[in-house]
């Protein structure tokens, strides 16, 4: 992330009355939305009340970017307000889960996307980032978590809230899994290399109407990675293919939890996934132009993907592998992407 900055004259900077944040705080929210890559909007959300936003609006390269206007602040402020509100009942939503609270939300909309990141419960980050280049469909449809523009903005968002947890004297949560994918990269890894999937001790499961879809997502499945996924349409399951018996998975389970327990869990998710993504996208409208495409849930420990393949019919993934969150996204990113090119020709 060490690219050129933006111009610091461009930078609109405004504090909610009553709560504005420290100065240090706004100082370090002013350079990171410098910093070219950055979200074009950052903000500081903290039990239900903006401490301080900063965006870089009025700089005339944006004048033509869609949804990204300096007469909309309110809406990405009203945007940014019911976000923070939703990362709040979202996290109650997981609490079932047992994996941990919601520290990262992303929505991916065609035309730009939002983030959330935790630094303490109810205090977050947010940013927005908007461009017609957070969704190139068209005849190619992109791998969704590989669109620059989204993830370099994800990547800042994620970083401006472990920095400020770093001066709260907190460990980093490794929102994203990013920390783990800079590691790879300075011990040599490049960002793309994919690392070797170890053996599979044990036969995914597999149910569902749609046997041989049942079959392909098995084939994406991996102990360390992606564990469960979810074909849906009209919020019903209609394949499904989990590694909740293997041994490494349940290791990562309370002790003792049957694998029927965790899989009817992430079931049941994976249909009210629907509500989600409609609650969501109507939060995310005010912000942003499009429709949603991807929802991003992020807990401690591991996360969990929406990816919209058309009207009502969706994809639904599961990591329980915090390290390995952004290579999970990628594989779903990748298969959603694939299954958008076979319904295109399909459609022929």
């Amino acid at each position: 992330m060490n690219t050129p900055s933006r111009p610091p004259e461009d930078v609109n900077q405004s504090s909610a009355p009553g709560l504005a944040a420290d100065g240090r705080t706004v100082d370090e929210f002013r350079r990171w939305v410098c910093q070219q890559g950055a979200p074009h909007h950052l903000a500081k959300y903290n039990r239900g009340t903006y401490e301080v936003a900063v965006d870089v609006l009025d700089d005339p390269a944006l004048a033509d970017v869609p949804g990204a206007s300096p007469d909309r602040r309110d809406l990405y402020q009203a945007a940014g307000q019911q976000l923070g509100f939703m990362m709040t009942a979202l996290d109650r939503e997981l609490s079932d889960a047992e994996t941990g609270r919601l520290i990262r939300l992303v929505l991916h909309a065609e035309q730009g996307a939002l983030y959330s990141v935790e630094v303490t419960p109810r205090n977050y980050v947010l940013g927005i980032v908007f461009g017609l280049a957070a969704a190139a469909r068209g005849e190619s449809p992109t791998s969704l978590p590989r669109c620059a523009l989204v993830r370099e903005a994800d990547m800042f968002v994620s970083g401006l809230a472990s920095v400020l947890r770093d001066r709260l004297g907190l460990p980093n949560e490794n929102p994203g899994g990013w920390l783990s994918r800079l590691r790879e990269v300075e011990g040599g890894r490049t960002d793309t290399a994919p690392l070797p999937r170890p053996s599979r001790a044990t036969v995914p499961s597999t149910w569902g109407s749609m046997g041989a879809h049942a079959d392909r997502l098995a084939r994406e499945l991996d102990p360390t990675e992606v564990v469960y996924l979810a074909r849906c349409r009209d919020a019903r399951v209609l394949a499904e293919a989990d590694l909740f018996e293997d041994d490494r998975v349940a290791a990562a389970r309370p002790p003792g939890e049957p694998p029927q327990r965790t899989r009817s869990y992430y079931r049941r998710l994976a249909e009210e996934c629907a509500v989600y993504a409609r609650q969501l996208g109507q939060v995310a409208r005010q912000a942003v132009r499009g429709r949603m495409l991807r929802v991003v849930l992020d807990v401690e420990q591991g996360a969990v993907y929406y990816y919209r393949l058309g009207p009502a019919d969706y994809l639904m993934g599961v990591t329980l592998n915090q390290s390995r969150v952004s290579e999970a996204d990628e594989t779903i990113g990748d298969l959603a992407a694939e299954l958008l090119r076979e319904g295109i020709r399909t459609q022929r």
